[in-house]
């Protein structure tokens, strides 16, 4: 009998601990996936909710109902309560849930909302500079095919092998001037690296190509 209860005891203490040994970024994470589910899951919410503060009030009731289940999943959350600053919070899982929920997310907000965010975002933040050309880089010779400006924007290029490849754009990146109708079909090469990147459909991390530099090739 007692040995049944240590082994039990022993369980639950390893349960407990892998609970809590996610990291701040993967509970963020896991915030804006349950935030994309409660958008899914009430949808009436969003649509009666017809000012940009109501919006912004239904969001926020669906982020705080899961930062409470959520922050206690890792040592560098849990004992967050009084004095957060739960609108720096609200925008760093706002930014994860465009790429984990993407148009279901944007859905929300009519096309003047969408304007208005984009220009506080413009407004509040700096861009990082572009990278620099890092021949150590994962790199390939490709033409292009064609160019798509979504939620995220992504571009579609042919390999040596014919096969199509994409790769997504979250930076800025040189050679983005280059990214003209004139230019499709010309060879260039591209220099990426992988991220992961959360699959809805899939409920795990996939690999995306992300552009980090392109040149033409002459």
């Amino acid at each position: 009998m007692l040995k049944n209860l240590t082994t039990i005891a022993c369980i639950l203490l390893t349960i407990s601990i892998s609970a809590q040994g996610k990291t701040r970024d993967e509970v963020l994470q896991l915030i804006a996936e349950d935030t994309c589910e409660c958008i899914k899951n009430d949808p009436e919410a969003f649509t009666q909710a017809k000012s940009m503060q109501q919006k912004e009030v239904a969001l926020g009731i669906c982020l705080l109902k899961s930062f409470n289940k959520r922050k206690s999943e890792s040592e560098e959350t849990k004992n967050l309560g009084v004095g957060l600053d739960f609108e720096a919070l609200g925008e760093e899982v706002g930014i994860k849930m465009v790429t984990t929920c993407g148009a279901d997310f944007m859905a929300i907000f009519s096309d003047d909302q969408l304007d208005e965010i984009i220009d506080e975002g413009l407004n509040d933040q700096t861009p990082p500079p572009p990278a620099e050309k890092d021949v150590l880089s994962l790199s390939m010779t490709v033409s292009l095919e064609t160019i798509h400006n979504d939620v995220i924007s992504y571009i579609k290029f042919k390999d040596d092998f014919d096969k199509e490849q994409t790769f997504l754009i979250v930076d800025q990146f040189t050679g983005k001037e280059l990214l003209k109708k004139r230019n499709v079909g010309k060879t260039f090469e591209v220099y990426y690296e992988k991220r992961n990147f959360y699959d809805l459909s899939e409920q795990t991390y996939t690999k995306k190509k992300v552009l980090k530099y392109i040149e033409l090739k002459e």
